[in-house]
């Protein structure tokens, strides 16, 4: 029996929405398509879920 992939964000599945993988000091984490650009742009914003995440250069200026 397979693993149900659900966004760290959302949580909706693999059969709701389009997934992509993902690495972050070495462990893998799975996030949906609508939550891609909150990994890009405000990725500090994901700190419950990707504990030790940084702010972009773009944050600090």
């Amino acid at each position: 029996m397979s693993k149900i992939t659900k966004c760290i964000v959302c949580h909706k599945t693999e059969n709701e929405v389009p997934i992509i993988n993902f690495k972050f000091k070495g462990k893998k984490y799975t996030i949906c398509s609508q939550h891609i650009p909150v990994l890009i742009h405000k990725a500090q914003d994901l700190d419950s879920v990707l504990p030790g995440i940084q702010p972009t250069e773009d944050e600090n200026q």
